[in-house]
C-alpha cells in the first residue's frame, strides 16, 4: 500500500463523525449540505463505497477533509476501518447500481452496523415503503422513503399550493434559509411544561427562533407489544411530537413536562444554541 492509500484509507482514529454508506448522486448534495459555510461545527465525513472512482475529484471546500474507505459497507471489517464504533451518524443510501435489491442490501448494512455500535444514529434511505416493516426490530432511528415522500409531497402541495417551496426552504442549509434544529432541553427548563417553554423561548430577542415540537425516549411497540432485539432487550426510540395539542387528556399535549434526555425542535436561520441564553439568566 502506497503512502497515498495510507492517507485516505484505514482506521482514521476520529470520533463524532458522519459515515455515508454507498456513493450516489444524492451523496454529493449531502456532503455539500453537511459542510455548507453556514455550518460552524463541521464534522468529518467518511464515505464507504465499492466504487471510489465515482467520488468527484475536486478542490471544492465542501469536500475538504472528506475521507474514503473502499469496500462493501455491509462488511464488518470495512465498517471498523471507518471507525463506526465512534461515529455520530451513519447515513445508508440506496445502492443505485442494484436498485431492485437496494432495500435488502440496506438491511444487511444496518445489521452489520448494529453488531458494532447499536447506539449510533442510523438514517436509512428506502426505495419502497413496504420494506419498512423489515427494519422494525433493528435500531434504525430514521427511515426516509423516497416513494412515500414523493406521494405525500405531491398530495399536500395540491391541497396547499406553494407548500413544496416551504419544504425546500426548511430542507436547504444556507445562511439565508430557515432550518429545523434539534437541541437538548436546557437544564434550567427541565420540569417545565411545553407551554411554559414555548412562552420562554419566544422571548429570546437575540435570535429568531420558533419552537415547533419535542421528542422523548419511549419503548418501541410492534402490534401493541414491546419490541426486543436479538438479545431480548427492549428497543427504544424517540417519539416525536410536532405542535402538541392543547388537550390535557393527551399524554403528549402542551402540558407535557420535560425530563432529562428530551429534545426540542426549533426553526431558526442558524443553530439556536438555546442553552446559552438560560445559563446567562440563571447566573
Amino acid at each position: 500500500m502506497n503512502e497515498n492509500n495510507l492517507r485516505v484509507e484505514g482506521d482514521f482514529g476520529i470520533r463524532e463523525h458522519v459515515i455515508i454508506c454507498n456513493w450516489s448522486s444524492k451523496a454529493d448534495i449531502i456532503v455539500r449540505q453537511l459542510h455548507d459555510e453556514s455550518i460552524r461545527d463541521k464534522r468529518p465525513i467518511i464515505v464507504i463505497t465499492n466504487n471510489p472512482e465515482n467520488i468527484p475529484k475536486t478542490t471544492d471546500p465542501a469536500y475538504r477533509g472528506l475521507l474514503m474507505v473502499s469496500g462493501d459497507p455491509a462488511n464488518k471489517e470495512i465498517l471498523k476501518r471507518a471507525d463506526v464504533k465512534h461515529a455520530r451518524t451513519v447515513i445508508v443510501l440506496a445502492d443505485e447500481e442494484g436498485w431492485e435489491n437496494s432495500d435488502s442490501k440496506s438491511i444487511l448494512i444496518v445489521l452489520a452496523i448494529e453488531s458494532i455500535n447499536p447506539n449510533v444514529h442510523v438514517i436509512v434511505e428506502l426505495v419502497r415503503s413496504n420494506s419498512e416493516m423489515f427494519f422494525q426490530y433493528t435500531h434504525v432511528d430514521e427511515i426516509v422513503c423516497l416513494e412515500q415522500l414523493a406521494e405525500k409531497l405531491l398530495a399536500q402541495s395540491a391541497l396547499t399550493p406553494g407548500l413544496s417551496q416551504v419544504y425546500m426552504d426548511l430542507l436547504t442549509q444556507s445562511a439565508d434559509t430557515n432550518e429545523i434544529y434539534q437541541e437538548n432541553v436546557p437544564a434550567a427548563l427541565i420540569g417545565l411544561t411545553y407551554r411554559e417553554v414555548e412562552a420562554t423561548i419566544i422571548k429570546i430577542d437575540e435570535k429568531d427562533i420558533i419552537l415547533i415540537g419535542f421528542s422523548t425516549i419511549v419503548q418501541r411497540l410492534v402490534n401493541g407489544e414491546i419490541a426486543v432485539n436479538g438479545k431480548g432487550n427492549p428497543i427504544y426510540e424517540r417519539k416525536i411530537v410536532i405542535n402538541p395539542k392543547s388537550s390535557s387528556e393527551d399524554q403528549y399535549s402542551k402540558n407535557y413536562r420535560f425530563k432529562e434526555g428530551d429534545t426540542i425542535f426549533l426553526i431558526s436561520y442558524e443553530k439556536p444554541e438555546v442553552e446559552q441564553y438560560f445559563k446567562k439568566r440563571k447566573d
